[in-house]
């Protein structure tokens, strides 16, 4: 399961069949079904997918509702198993976290070595599609907790550093970091930030006193403050009109032929209908691409506007000059969709903030067709969604109906959303809300909080690292939708709870471990 996670979706699967025969195997069947009664942390988890199975008698959609619940079979099979058995070694527990971390890297490195070069010379229509084995918000998320666990390592020193892994770890964390910026996963990023910046925060004030302790959370001030400053700029720059349209602006092209100049939308400090001559362009890109100027793009968008964009990002007249200045790289990123010379490179952030900037600016012009902008897509689909609780907030409309009925809701609505953004509610409270109902979303929350309050596993740091990001990525996404999201949330979940060890095997890492000896109850 910790190689799967970031690999495989086969190796996710295989590994609770792996884990359930073994059960099996071992026998002990009576001695572990008392364990299992008298776990009631494992029996509340599993209640989460017995919750699930209600519905399919109220959905219509009975195929779609038994997707759902073959999906979160985790829930059943992770809690029983691991509940009902013996906590792991030590020597284990440490091996199955190194091999987690190991493997998020390993995967890092193949998706940067195959991924990365298809990017620069303009293959992928999206830098996230570096992400080659799982979703690239799940990926991310994966190595948000990775880099935790480095940190958690590094820090608190629960185990003895293999020779040198007190070098290698750090190297491998900054690796992990620089990814996770390349790979443009916003949810990933502020996720990271949030959770690792309190906990950093509450470990500076327990070991510094109070002056050092304000002098060190000056930096990450000082940081904030000089990231907002440089945004204020990028924001200014992006909307200020370039000083060359203070001038009287030319009628004509090179060529003779008359120039369009509309004051309008602005990017990158260019009005993107400004120097526009539409004939040039057509018959000018006919010469550079065999990709039809009427066609969609790689990201279903018309090629012209994409190349407007394009020309325009760069500070180029849309004209046969602007058009013949492109280079090879530059026709592939049009041709794949990308519309702004901002959106390429490695500098995710910088890309994500850019798109960002034209989103705003799309809805503050009146545009009625975000499709394909992340952050006007989720605002919508939250929007169809809360509309849908409000005509079932008891029983819900069953979890087998919620994808037909969200398409239903944008019919209804007249949404500006095209039917291929017709997707759920990518919050995982709303979708079950929609589901189960206000009840079950409820009964949901407290099946989900009670193992780690019961247990008190709050008092471990990487689990409460790990229910940190699980719970705050499920704000933005349908985490229990998806395999990779379900096994992430399950496995780590049962594992911190279940499988670690009551107190170290290894009595010359006792007093560099922390491990409590309340994991399990």
């Amino acid at each position: 399961m910790v190689v799967g996670l970031p690999f495989s979706m086969l190796l996710m699967s295989l590994s609770q069949f792996f884990i359930g025969g073994n059960w099996i195997l071992e026998g002990n069947f009576i001695e572990k079904l008392k364990r299992f009664k008298s776990n009631k942390s494992a029996i509340a988890l599993c209640c989460i997918f017995i919750m699930l199975l209600p519905p399919l008698f109220w959905s219509t959609n009975t195929n779609e509702a038994l997707k759902l619940i073959r999906l979160n079979l985790p829930f059943l099979i992770f809690p029983f198993v691991l509940g009902s058995i013996k906590p792991l070694q030590f020597s284990w527990y440490k091996l199955l976290i190194r091999l987690f971390i190991l493997s998020v890297f390993l995967a890092v490195i193949v998706c940067s070595s195959v991924g990365l070069p298809r990017w620069m010379n303009g293959e992928l229509t999206d830098i996230r599609n570096i992400s080659l084995f799982i979703s690239h918000i799940r990926f991310s998320l994966l190595i948000s907790f990775a880099l935790l666990l480095i940190l958690w390592m590094t820090i608190k020193k629960p185990f003895k550093f293999l020779p040198y892994e007190k070098y290698i770890l750090p190297s491998i964390g900054l690796i992990l970091l620089a990814f996770l910026f390349i790979l443009q996963s916003l949810n990933g990023i502020i996720i990271l930030c949030i959770v690792g910046g309190i906990w950093l925060m509450k470990e500076i004030r327990s070991r510094f006193n109070l002056p050092s302790t304000l002098v060190l959370y000056s930096i990450p001030a000082l940081f904030l403050g000089l990231s907002i400053y440089f945004a204020g700029n990028a924001w200014q720059n992006y909307f200020t009109p370039n000083e060359i349209y203070s001038a009287p602006l030319p009628a004509k092209t090179a060529l003779g032929n008359p120039y369009k100049h509309a004051f309008g939308m602005i990017e990158n400090g260019h009005y993107v209908d400004a120097f526009l001559c539409e004939d040039e362009v057509r018959s000018t890109w006919r010469q550079r691409s065999s990709l039809s100027i009427d066609s969609a793009d790689g990201k279903g968008h018309p090629v012209f506007t994409t190349l407007v964009r394009y020309l325009n990002s760069k500070g180029l007249t849309k004209d046969q000059a602007g058009v013949m200045a492109l280079n090879e790289k530059d026709i592939r990123y049009i041709e794949n969709g990308t519309a702004n010379v901002n959106y390429t490179g490695l500098l995710g952030i910088r890309m994500r903030f850019y798109q960002l900037l034209y989103e705003l600016d799309f809805q503050k012009r009146g545009g009625t067709n975000a499709s394909g902008h992340s952050l006007m897509m989720k605002l919508e689909f939250w929007k169809n969604g809360i509309s849908l609780i409000r005509k079932n907030p008891i029983f819900g409309t069953g979890t087998g109906d919620v994808p037909a009925d969200f398409r239903e809701q944008y019919k209804f609505t007249a949404s500006w959303l095209t039917p291929q953004w017709w997707m759920t509610s990518h919050n995982q409270f709303i979708y079950f809300a929609v589901g189960l109902g206000i009840p079950g979303l409820l009964l949901f929350l407290v099946l989900f909080f009670f193992p780690a309050i019961h247990s008190r596993a709050f008092n471990y740091l990487p689990f409460t690292l790990f229910f940190s990001i699980a719970f705050l990525s499920m704000f933005t996404e349908d985490m229990l939708t998806t395999q990779a999201g379900v096994s992430f949330v399950v496995f780590f979940y049962a594992f911190f709870l279940f499988a670690r060890p009551r107190e170290n095997d290894s009595a010359s890492e006792k007093s560099g471990s922390s491990v409590s000896s309340s994991s399990a109850s």
